[in-house]
């Protein structure tokens, strides 16, 4: 925009050739009577008048930064002034060519020459403007000489360009100046502006560091610190100048008061020994407010040391906690199990060849799952924590409280002088842990079950008392919860026996050993067979056969029970469909097949591979399955239903036997358990208890199944009290797929005699 106003800005020398252009054009007309020259000295005049006008339109523009409207005013100004030199420069040649008087070729000439030197300096910015409007201002000139005279003409047509030559040359080092001035001045202005821009970074860099930052020169004197030097330790910024010694800093800082005397004589000793020896180090300080700051020194080449002031407190506390993760448990802030080994192989190590003995007590939970589910992670670890303070509580200063995950606690008792010092402390602990809890607004009431190992009579080595701990802990859960075990040889000889038995099952299925037996049910008021229930059965092929209470067990702990219970559908429904027509299916269903998502799928698919109608197949579902009250509970033995297989609820009156679950499942039948039948005869109340669920399944449309029925009496007895079905020895023992077959179409062929 500068170099555009250069164009415009000598106003007056625009006057002054529009009006000189204007009086030599008008005394040529006169002087020649020519027309074409008449022609040209008007078109002269105008051009001159336009020039002046635009100039100062330009003066009185309102939109003088924007660089679109200086690039149009850069044009009006070159399209005048090529104009206004073109019609000059045609002037002279008509002048030349078409007139003989010497007079006005003087004057003319004249004009052109001198407005050609006047443009070198005006247009300098603009170097092709001016070379331009040279050329066209006195090359026409230089032609009409060459053209219309004799030696002398032709001699000062050659001067003239060498003149034209001369301008240009002039017009062009002119703006090479021009340009060198003006990056001379531009380079040392952005030289200066670097450094300060340097200096305003490096204030920057300084002023916001999150360390702080000071520097010693080789005398030891301060020269450069910043703001969050004094910040981090704590000294006043009105005593802190240049110059001053890492003595003088010493007495401001004990006179701060935030320092220790020991601690500023420590830290700023061994800042000014080491910047004396101009080594590099680093060290730590405990400020009298808590704070932990560290202070690292590095010597400069030139003499002189660089110190950096951190505040490590929040990474000193950060390490703090992770080293206690790495110990304690982050919920209850009980020792882990890697801390709890460590206690135990101590207090071992001291036990050898003493009198003192040491207790590992297992501690479980026994109804925490439940609260865990149904409540909440949040109240279940509220729970946690309360039970770990409750165990705190119940121990001495020498005993090691651990937690090793969920809801298993490990106590070691050291040291004991006999094994009834644990049974006293096992019977405060299970005390403790049944009185009931309030969490979050919630009564809990939970219990526990506790296994106890002794060194040295049950081992020397921290594993081996965990392990027979936990073998302890298991016989309590076994014997029926809220108690606790010592441990026994025995109970090791029995963990081997089932770890045997596991190792047999899983051979069992990969030899195909299990088969599918059937137990017939009958309708009691006629004794006819309404349908069969599967069994499944293990033949061990040197231990005989094995009961289902011994291996159903292991294998629902292990997992094997999805695998081989959606074999027995499968093969249950194959056998089905080969009975008469009518005749159901009863599958029972372990708890642990609920859990799995496949349970609806894995029904789907049997019954299409053999083609049993769904309506057939009724499915025998224990209290367990119900116990955990889950959405995916329901939803899957609603999907059941839906596909037209009927449920029964198995074992009723064993468990809690809720009435809900009557109105909450899709239940059809409910099976009574054998053991009501067994004293139904002299004891009222299995009676009782027969009589009034008898009543309840009339009431909701539901068949009552008993089961266990071995005798005539037993058999006329719930028939009596309003059963519909019942399953025992008297109507049938379990027996393979042939046999059963048999024992059905017997049953067919009675059924054809009676009618």
């Amino acid at each position: 925009m500068a170099l555009v106003d250069s164009l415009y800005a000598p106003f007056a020398s625009l006057v002054v050739g529009a009006v000189a252009g204007g009086l030599v054009g008008a005394m040529a007309s006169y002087q020649s009577r020519d027309p074409w020259l008449t022609a040209c000295s008007a078109a002269i005049f105008l051009v001159g008048l336009a020039r002046v006008l635009s100039a100062l339109a330009y003066r009185r523009r309102r939109d003088p930064g924007l660089v679109e409207t200086a690039h149009r005013w850069e044009r009006v100004y070159e399209l005048g002034a090529w104009s206004y030199s073109g019609l000059l420069g045609l002037q002279c040649l008509l002048a030349v060519m078409r007139t003989n008087d010497p007079a006005l070729h003087l004057v003319v000439s004249t004009l052109s020459v001198g407005y050609a030197a006047g443009i070198t300096g005006r247009n300098a910015g603009r170097p092709y403007i001016a070379v331009a409007q040279l050329t066209l201002a006195a090359v026409p000139l230089s032609i009409g000489l060459y053209l219309n005279g004799g030696t002398m003409q032709a001699t000062l047509a050659t001067v003239l360009l060498m003149f034209v030559y001369a301008m240009i040359d002039i017009t062009l080092s002119i703006r090479d100046i021009i340009v060198q001035a003006l990056v001379t001045t531009r380079d040392k202005a952005e030289l200066a502006g670097r450094y300060r821009e340097q200096a305003n970074r490096f204030d920057a860099a300084l002023t916001n560091m999150s360390h702080g930052l000071c520097m010693f020169d080789r005398d030891g004197s301060l020269v450069v610190w910043n703001e969050r030097f004094l910040e981090v330790t704590g000294l006043p910024a009105g005593l802190v100048r240049a110059g001053v010694s890492t003595h003088e800093l010493m007495q401001i800082a004990i006179r701060s008061g935030h320092h220790s005397h020991a601690v500023v004589r420590r830290v700023f000793g061994k800042l000014a020994r080491e910047a004396a020896g101009g080594h590099v180090g680093q060290t730590e300080a405990r400020l009298t407010d808590g704070r932990t700051i560290s202070l690292s020194q590095r010597a400069m080449p030139e003499g002189g040391s660089v110190v950096i002031f951190e505040d490590i407190t929040a990474r000193k506390e950060a390490e703090r906690i992770v080293a206690r993760m790495a110990r304690y448990d982050e919920l209850t802030g009980l020792a882990n199990r890697r801390t709890f080994h460590q206690h135990t192989d101590s207090a071992l190590a001291r036990l050898r060849g003493g009198a003192d003995r040491l207790a590992v007590h297992w501690i479980d939970l026994d109804r925490f799952k439940s609260v865990n589910d149904t409540l909440g992670h949040p109240v279940g670890d509220g729970l946690l924590r309360a039970v770990a303070d409750r165990l705190r509580a119940a121990v001495r200063d020498t005993d090691v409280v651990a937690r090793f995950g969920g809801d298993e606690f490990v106590i070691m008792q050291y040291p004991i002088r006999r094994g009834e010092d644990a049974s006293r402390l096992a019977r405060r602990l299970m005390e403790a842990l049944s009185a009931p809890f309030q969490i979050e607004g919630h009564h809990l009431e939970i219990g526990a079950s506790a296994g106890i190992a002794i060194a040295p009579r049950d081992g020397m080595d921290g594993d081996r008392l965990l392990k027979n701990a936990d073998l302890a802990l298991y016989r309590a859960k076994a014997d029926g919860r809220g108690a606790y075990r010592l441990f026994e040889p025995s109970m090791d000889a029995g963990a081997q026996a089932r770890r045997a038995l596991e190792l047999d099952l899983r051979h069992a299925w990969e030899r195909g050993e299990f088969e599918v037996h059937y137990q017939p049910l009958v309708e009691l008021s006629n004794r006819r067979i309404a349908g069969c229930e599967a069994l499944v059965r293990w033949r061990h092929p040197s231990r005989g056969w094995i009961s289902p209470l011994e291996f159903i067990p292991v294998a629902e702990e292990t997992g094997l029970i999805v695998s081989l219970g959606e074999w027995v559908l499968n093969q249950a429904c194959v056998e089905a469909t080969a009975w008469p027509k009518g005749t159901r299916l009863a599958v029972n269903l372990s708890p642990v097949q609920f859990k799995s998502r496949s349970l609806g799928s894995s029904v789907v698919t049997a019954l299409a591979k053999s083609g049993l109608p769904a309506s057939r197949l009724e499915l025998e579902v224990t209290e367990m399955v119900l116990l955990q009250d889950s959405d995916l509970t329901l939803a899957t033995m609603t999907q059941l239903r839906q596909l037209g297989v009927r449920l029964s609820l198995d074992d009723f009156g064993t468990g809690y036997s809720s009435l809900s679950y009557l109105r909450k499942y899709p239940f059809e039948k409910i099976k009574i358990d054998s053991s009501f039948v067994k004293d139904i005869g002299h004891d009222a109340g299995s009676a009782a208890i027969v009589r009034a669920v008898a009543s309840l399944g009339r009431d909701l449309g539901m068949s009552i199944l008993v089961e266990g029925i071995e005798t005539t009496e037993q058999f006329e007895r719930v028939k009596a009290e309003g059963c519909t079905e019942g399953q025992g020895y008297l109507f049938g023992r379990p027996v393979p797929s042939h046999e059963i077959r048999e024992v059905l179409r017997g049953d067919a062929q009675r059924a054809k005699l009676v009618a």
